[in-house]
């Protein structure tokens, strides 16, 4: 248990920051008129995690912990997404809050999806 922690520790401590850092970057940069830093961070990790899962198939290893359940984990953002969202609707922007939800959540599926069937070597 100790050890499973640890990874996920390593690799959350890598992820979160490195989110931020990405966010923070194309805070200035819409897409369609939608916050894209946060769409395009869940996209990116779930494409990776796409990509982890076509080559980890142990997922009690040290790897999967330390890759997916810590890094990839800590980087994508459901919180952040939520935040957004709330944001837009707060505002009267009712359409933008749909377009976004139904954008992050196709993106994110299209991502894994396309990651694991391109990796997947067996």
């Amino acid at each position: 248990m100790i050890t499973k922690l640890f990874f996920i520790a390593v690799g959350g401590s890598l992820g979160a920051p490195l989110r931020y850092l990405i966010n923070d970057s194309m805070k200035d940069f819409y897409f369609f008129m939608l916050p894209s830093g946060i769409m395009l961070v869940n996209f990116i990790g779930c494409f990776f995690i796409g990509i982890a899962m076509a080559y980890i198939s142990d997922f009690k290893s040290n790897a999967y912990y330390l890759l997916i359940v810590g890094f990839l984990g800590s980087f994508t953002t459901m919180s952040a997404f939520s935040q957004q969202t709330i944001e837009l609707l707060y505002n009267g922007k009712e359409l933008n809050a749909l377009m976004y939800v139904l954008a992050s959540i196709i993106t994110c599926l299209v991502g894994t999806f396309l990651a694991f069937y391109l990796f997947k070597t067996s």
